[in-house]
C-alpha cells in the first residue's frame, strides 16, 4: 500500500489557482506545505505555517535542493510560464517526489484534435514528459487536472458571457453542452488526487463544478435583472479555427487569437469540452447547485 502523501511543494502558488490550492491544503489538515518563489524576500500573504523556499527554475540543481524530502509537487504555473516545467520535472524525479500535478488545467489536452492547435503544445509535451520519467523511474507518477472551463464571478465568466456588460459572442448556437468549475473545486481535486494516489496514478481527472451553456447563463442572467441591452453576437467555432490558424502561422499570437483556439476546444461539438464521465465523487467534489450557479452569476453582475 502506499504511504500517505504529508509534504506537499506548490509552485506557481502565487496566481489565481495556485492560491485556492494552498488554502484547501492548509484546510484539510493533511499536509506540511511548502512553496517555491524566485524573490524569497517578498510578501507573498502566505499563512506562517507555509514554508518558502527562493529557487532558480532555471536551475534543475536548485529546484532539486528544494524538493529533497517533498512527497508530492502541484504546478499552478502560469500559461506564459508552462516550458519551465521541464526544469520542475527533471527536478522532481531526482529528488525522489513521488507524484507531481502538472499545470495542465483546462481542456482535455488527450484529445488529438488539440494536439493540432500550438496553445497546447507546450502542456502536451510536458505531460509526454511526465510519461518518460514514470517510464524510467516507476516511483514517480504524475496526475493532470482537466476541468474544461474556468467559473468565477469575474473573467473566467466574461470569457463565456459577460453578465455584467451584457455582451456575448453564441459560439454553435449557444446550446452546446460544456463543463465549468470553479477555482476552488480544482483546488479540492488536488486534495483528492493526494489522498487517492493509486486511482489517479499516471492519468487525467476529468471534473465539473457545473455543466451548463451559454444560452443558459444568458437566461439565468435575465432572470436576475439583466434582461435587456444585450450586445449579441453569433459565430461559429470551426470558422474560428480556421482563422486563429491562419493568423498564429503568421506571426499573431495575440490573447484574441488564443481564445479563438480555447473557444474550439471548449464549445466546439466533439472536443472535449464536456466530460459525460467525471472524477467529481473520487476526488470530493460536490459541484454546484443551480442557486450556488445564479449566486456566481449574480455577484457579476454586481461588481
Amino acid at each position: 500500500m502506499t504511504a500517505a502523501i504529508k509534504n506537499v511543494t506548490v509552485v506557481g502558488a502565487t496566481g489565481k489557482i495556485g492560491r485556492p490550492i494552498v488554502a484547501r491544503l492548509l484546510a484539510s489538515k493533511l499536509f506540511n506545505v511548502t512553496v517555491l518563489t524566485r524573490d524569497g524576500n517578498r510578501q507573498h500573504g502566505f499563512p506562517a505555517e507555509v514554508t518558502i523556499k527562493e529557487v532558480d527554475y532555471d536551475s534543475v540543481g536548485s529546484l532539486e535542493a528544494a524538493l529533497r524530502g517533498q512527497d508530492a509537487l502541484v504546478s499552478a504555473m502560469a500559461f506564459e510560464a508552462i516550458h519551465v516545467q521541464k526544469n520542475v520535472v527533471d527536478a522532481a524525479v531526482n529528488a525522489g517526489v513521488e507524484r507531481m500535478i502538472p499545470s495542465e488545467y483546462g481542456n482535455d489536452t488527450l484529445n488529438p484534435k488539440l494536439a493540432a492547435f500550438p496553445i497546447y503544445q507546450p502542456k502536451i509535451a510536458i505531460r509526454e514528459h511526465c510519461e518518460q520519467k514514470v517510464a524510467e523511474n516507476p516511483s514517480f507518477s504524475w496526475t493532470t487536472i482537466q476541468n474544461a472551463s474556468f467559473l468565477g464571478p469575474d473573467w473566467t465568466l466574461d470569457f463565456i458571457v459577460d453578465v455584467k456588460q451584457r455582451k456575448a459572442d453564441i459560439k454553435d448556437g449557444g446550446d452546446v453542452l460544456f463543463c465549468a468549475t470553479t477555482y476552488d473545486d480544482i483546488a479540492q481535486a488536488v486534495v483528492g488526487i493526494l489522498t487517492h494516489q493509486e486511482e489517479t496514478a499516471n492519468r487525467p481527472v476529468r471534473i465539473s463544478s457545473v455543466n451548463t451553456t451559454q444560452n443558459e447563463l444568458i437566461a439565468i442572467a435575465k432572470e436576475l435583472g439583466a434582461a435587456d441591452g444585450w450586445d449579441i453576437t453569433y459565430s461559429k467555432t470551426e470558422n474560428l479555427e480556421v482563422e486563429a490558424l491562419r493568423r498564429w502561422a503568421e506571426g499573431d499570437h495575440s490573447e484574441e487569437v488564443i481564445a479563438m483556439f480555447i473557444n474550439r476546444a471548449f464549445i466546439g461539438e466533439g472536443w472535449g469540452g464536456y466530460f459525460p464521465v467525471r472524477d467529481n465523487d473520487l476526488l470530493g467534489i460536490k459541484g454546484l447547485e443551480r442557486d450556488e450557479l445564479k449566486a456566481i452569476i449574480k455577484q457579476a453582475i454586481d461588481r
